[in-house]
């Protein structure tokens, strides 16, 4: 495998709490390094509340780090503007959220494709956003609008709207919510290919399932980070 793409170096992420009796920061994520590799794929194991999604989001370049820096490419992605940002992140980065977060008033297929069509050229992407979503199992919803899809069926349009246009980078979080077995092995195989096609992938779960398809499997705890 070659150079790393993504790399987070002293990352940190604190938050503010207040309760009834106190008020306190509290490290939702302790000081990490972490490097992605194009062609690997890594799973991020945790329970809820363990930091997973926090990570995901500031390697995303969703949210700031309180301290340390994450680079794509070598690029801080904090150090560019919010508008180069957004857009490195929309060429660069496919990111499945951990909520559904669909547009309501647009089809399936236009869910997928809007992403894509915001800072590139129409070149027939309508064609390749179809053959994801037959491999997902949902190519018959694609003129459907996100009202009439099941959960599962909503996880999956959002896993083809990240893999559109082959990004560079994949974060996944939870990927399998809401799907039945059968369907979490195919989501599985198919954020598998995109990392043997040289993407460097990272899905944060607590779904055993995703554990034979790791080339890398990580664990976070209380915010810590540690190998398996």
């Amino acid at each position: 495998m070659s150079d790393t793409i993504l790399t987070a170096t002293g990352v940190t992420k604190q938050f503010f709490r207040k309760g009834r009796e106190s008020a306190q920061y509290f490290d939702a994520v302790s000081k990490l390094d972490l490097a992605l590799k194009p062609g690997e794929f890594t799973v991020l194991m945790g329970r809820s509340g363990s930091g997973k999604s926090t990570l995901l989001n500031m390697l995303a370049g969703l949210l700031a780090s309180t301290e340390g820096t994450v680079t794509l490419d070598g690029q801080d992605l904090y150090a560019l503007s919010d508008d180069d940002r957004s857009r490195m992140r929309n060429e660069r980065i496919g990111v499945v959220p951990q909520g559904q977060t669909p547009l309501h008033s647009l089809s399936v297929v236009q869910n997928v494709t809007l992403p894509y069509l915001m800072y590139r050229a129409d070149d027939g992407i309508e064609a390749q956003a179809m053959d994801l979503l037959a491999e997902l199992g949902i190519r018959d919803l694609a003129d459907s609008y996100p009202r009439e899809l099941s959960g599962g069926e909503l996880r999956r349009m959002a896993i083809a709207r990240a893999l559109l246009g082959k990004p560079a980078v994949v974060l996944a979080d939870e990927p399998t919510s809401d799907l039945d077995d059968e369907n979490t092995q195919v989501v599985l195989q198919i954020l598998r290919n995109a990392a043997d096609s040289g993407a460097a992938v990272l899905i944060a779960t607590h779904d055993q399932a995703a554990l034979p398809f790791a080339h890398r499997v990580l664990r976070m705890d209380a915010g810590t980070l540690m190998d398996v």
